[in-house]
């Protein structure tokens, strides 16, 4: 079951809720935030604030356990009572995990932008990188991360290139004359 819960529900702790995501996305978060808080502030609690629904009553409290998932603390909200039966639906988590994964792939993008003019070498700069954002080898691939910096480099290098030709249209005549009365 890849339900989401509210999963802290007593008076002297803070509300905190469980969700399903990759393992060197779960690390990117911590290394960038330095906290597992969701706050009105940063990216966990911008993108989760909106998922949070009230469970449905056929769905039974579930709290799920393993390396995959990540637990936030949730900050008090006046507009919504954080301390009821709210969850994030497993299609919402998805929603949430593919956001927080393009955001990672642009963040790293940028990096490697401006480092590779730095260390001359994209392999010094992917390991870097890796440590830079405290990441675990058993994580993340080198060869991964490699080959998406070599596909957004290429669509990027087509989305600057311009076509000789217009596409659609085709030439009638090599010649246009103009006359001037």
């Amino acid at each position: 079951m890849t339900e989401t819960y509210i999963c802290s529900m007593k008076e002297n702790e803070r509300p905190s809720v469980t969700i399903k995501l990759k393992p060197y996305l779960q690390e990117y978060l911590l290394c960038e935030l330095r906290t597992n808080m969701a706050s009105k502030r940063n990216i966990i609690g911008i993108l989760l604030h909106p998922f949070l629904e009230k469970r449905p009553a056929d769905i039974p409290p579930f709290i799920p356990e393993g390396p995959e998932y990540i637990t936030f603390l949730l900050p008090g909200d006046n507009k919504k009572d954080i301390r009821g039966n709210l969850w994030v639906s497993p299609e919402n988590q998805q929603l949430f995990e593919r956001f927080v994964e393009w955001h990672f792939k642009q963040m790293f993008f940028h990096y490697m932008t401006y480092r590779v003019k730095e260390y001359r070498s994209f392999k010094k700069a992917i390991y870097q990188f890796c440590v830079d954002h405290e990441f675990t080898w058993s994580n993340i691939n080198y060869e991964l991360l490699k080959k998406d910096y070599y596909r957004k480099r290429k669509r990027k290098n087509i989305e600057k290139s311009f076509p000789q030709t217009v596409p659609g249209f085709f030439q009638l005549n090599s010649s246009i004359y103009i006359t001037l009365n």
